[in-house]
This record gives C-alpha cells, structure tokens and sequence, in this order.
C-alpha cells in the first residue's frame, strides 16, 4: 500500500514538473526522474533528473509544505547549460503549476497527490 502511494505520488509530480517544463523551456521533450527523497526535518522533498535524455540538463525541483506537498516551481539547475533553455531569464515570467493547470482548465486533481506517511519501502 505505502509503495503504490509512494509511486503515484512521485508519478503526479513528475507530471507537475512536466507541465512547468512544457510551458517554460524552448525545444522541450522529455522528463527523466533520477532521484525521489524526502526531506529532514519535514522540510518536504526532493525530486532529481534531467531533461531531454541529456543529464547536462539536470535539475533538483523542491515540494514543500508551503505548497500542500505540490510541486509549484521550486527548482535549482545550472544557468549555464539548462538555464539557456528557458524562454525567459527572469524568473517573474515563467508559468506555474498551479497557474498553469487553472490558465489551461486541466482537472486539477490529476495534478495532485497526498505525499504517504511513510516514506522508505
């Protein structure tokens, strides 16, 4: 049970990272999730990966409590390899999640999941 949650909780927010990367990255194709934790101190957590098949392009995206546990675009890369792939330099421009999923009259709980209780399995 805790393994599915788990999973679908890292497979919704991939799909929120997606959407971020679809709407704020020229020439984007692809999503590869590395590395799923959860944060000390219930800070939240942490998804890695890369883009585009290509692992120059990597990215470590935060979900915090602030955000209900959802991803909303909380992400550190490289500006010198796929900070070059964003349309706009200044992050104020990009979309959001949240703003994107409204904006574009997606369901939004296709978008969002409870993050389990116990994390290690």
């Amino acid at each position: 049970m805790h393994k599915h949650k788990k999973d679908k909780y890292i497979e919704t927010q991939k799909a929120r990272i997606d959407l971020y990367f679809k709407y704020n990255l020229k020439n984007y194709k692809s999503i590869q999730i590395t590395k799923a934790e959860k944060l000390p101190m219930g800070a939240g957590y942490s998804l890695r990966g890369y883009v585009n098949n290509d692992k120059r392009y990597y990215f470590n995206a935060h979900i915090s409590t602030t955000e209900s546990y959802q991803y909303n675009g909380d992400i550190a890369y490289s500006p010198k390899t796929l900070g070059k792939l964003f349309y706009h330099s200044d992050p104020k421009h990009e979309l959001y999640p949240n703003e994107i999923i409204k904006r574009e009259h997606l369901n939004k709980q296709d978008y969002e999941a409870d993050p389990p209780i116990i994390w290690g399995f």
